[in-house]
């Protein structure tokens, strides 16, 4: 029997790991995190006044933190999100998106300071919005 050549068990050697990296990376291809937007979601901002008796406690005691909450009754689901005190009045939210994705609900609002120059009022604040949707069964992501 013939023994193989330096060059020949290089060859072979070289063959087997690259044969070996090509598998580990058959493995490693593009995978979509499923936060591509599906589609948007109609929603309505509801006051206080709309909301259950329940959702309107949670906020109460939430309040003067910085919170995040969904609240689902019936058909319905409920997306609060509070940005805690703020030391004067004259905040807005703006809801910026609202989508469904293959994974997830995405909620992403703003909190609009006073305008400049405007009188600010000087009573301490607790700006939050609440939007009404439809039932959906995926989790909810605040952006």
């Amino acid at each position: 029997m013939k023994k193989a050549g330096v060059w020949t068990r290089m060859c072979r050697g070289g063959a087997v790991a690259c044969l070996i990296m090509l598998l580990g990376c058959v493995g490693c291809g593009v995978q979509k995190t499923g936060t591509e937007k599906i589609r948007d979601v109609d929603y309505t901002v509801v006051t206080e006044q709309e909301m259950p008796p329940e959702l309107q406690a949670e906020i109460e005691n939430r309040k003067a933190e910085d919170f995040k909450m969904t609240y689902v009754l019936d058909d319905a689901l409920y997306i609060v999100r509070g940005f805690g005190m703020q030391e004067t009045g004259g905040y807005s939210i703006q809801v910026q998106n609202l989508y469904l994705s293959e994974n997830a609900l995405y909620f992403e609002t703003d909190l609009i300071g006073p305008d400049n120059g405007a009188q600010e009022e000087k009573t301490v604040s607790y700006p939050y919005i609440a939007v009404k949707t439809e039932r959906l069964e995926e989790n909810v992501v605040f952006e």
